[in-house]
């Protein structure tokens, strides 16, 4: 599974999950979340740490928001996919090739064994693309048709999940004969993983920084390093295409497309623009992405078009990321546009 260069957690369901529950692994990523939010291309491109989510083992809550209560029934599963609307929501509905935003809880039938959530703490929602064979089969066919802002309980038989193999999520075996029942709250549905934020007007204006371009669509922005300028030696954070959403504030979630380049060379390391256009969703303002990132977005407006000019320090620091060619005295540049925030 590739991940995100400028994160520093895994950012997917399946290392979310409790003990580093192997979920969805490889079934949804092979999208910004094998790069980096903004960048590279690898497992290499964050940091050792694993990043998934501490199971709490607390009550979960029948609100939205928060962990979900899962009451595990009397008795055995019957081996059909189970699909119950805890709460229902009145936003767009799933349809193939919605990106969809989720929170998930899971529990296992047998012993009712706590799997883990994307609210445990170091977790976060998770964007997960429909109709493409990427997610959970019991995922797939249990959300589609579901709307934003509901909670659908998905009891999930071992022939739409892992099969007669089984996994193992740290500590725990799912057997071949496990079900599993997930509670996913659909936070918000994107009409394609290819969204876009609106264009507008370029209000970048320093000889000293890289000029960005303002035309949105499958191609990468085009970048251009200004010749024989250093970069900053400090993080600097400007915006290229104000939006008019609601200012980002930390601990959101970020819903965006982003690209990634050298100073040094003009060389992209990483986009979700050119690489099989994608989505990629990451907390920010908590150390889930790079120091950069995290000071460059928060206070950003939702439907912006950020350049970050982000140095060695605010980066990867002196190891750099050799497997994505970045060394550790390269300043990175990154254009991120963000299409929402929850």
């Amino acid at each position: 599974m590739r991940r995100p260069v400028a994160t520093r957690r895994t950012q997917t369901a399946v290392a979310a999950l409790a003990a580093g529950l192997v979920l969805l692994t490889g079934c949804s990523s092979s999208k910004p979340a094998a790069k980096t939010p903004g960048g590279a291309t690898t497992p290499a491109g964050a940091s050792s740490s694993s990043g998934a989510a501490s199971s709490s083992g607390a009550p979960g809550s029948d609100a939205l928001g928060a962990k979900a209560n899962i009451q595990i029934p009397a008795g055995q599963p019957d081996g059909k996919l189970g699909v119950k609307v805890k709460i229902q929501g009145a936003g767009t509905k799933i349809t193939d090739g919605s990106a969809v935003l989720l929170n998930y809880t899971a529990k296992l039938w047998r012993g009712g064994v706590d799997l883990g959530s994307s609210y445990d703490q170091g977790g976060s929602p998770t964007l997960q693309v429909e109709g493409q064979g990427k997610m959970l089969p019991g995922w797939e066919q249990g959300l589609k048709g579901q709307q934003a802002g509901s909670r659908v309980e998905l009891t999930v038989p071992p022939s739409l999940a892992f099969g007669d193999k089984g996994t193992q999520a740290g500590d725990v075996t799912i057997k071949g004969d496990d079900t599993i029942v997930f509670d996913l709250d659909i936070v918000n549905v994107y009409p394609s993983a290819t969204a876009d934020i609106a264009t507008g007007p370029s209000v970048l204006n320093d000889p000293n920084l890289p000029t960005v371009g303002t035309e949105v669509g499958p191609n990468d922005p085009k970048v251009t390093i200004p010749a024989g300028k250093n970069p900053p030696t400090v993080g600097t954070y400007k915006p290229v295409i104000v939006g008019k959403g609601p200012q980002i504030q930390k601990g959101q979630t970020l819903v965006l497309q982003y690209e990634g380049l050298l100073w040094r060379n003009g060389q992209i390391f990483d986009s979700s623009f050119s690489k099989s256009k994608s989505l990629f969703s990451t907390r920010i303002g908590v150390g889930s992405v790079v120091a950069g990132w995290d000071e460059g977005l928060v206070g950003q407006t939702v439907g912006s078009r950020v350049l970050l000019v982000v140095p060695p320090d605010k980066g990867y620091g002196p190891q750099g990321q050799p497997q994505a060619g970045i060394q550790g005295t390269d300043t990175m540049v990154f254009v991120v546009d963000i299409l929402d925030a929850r």
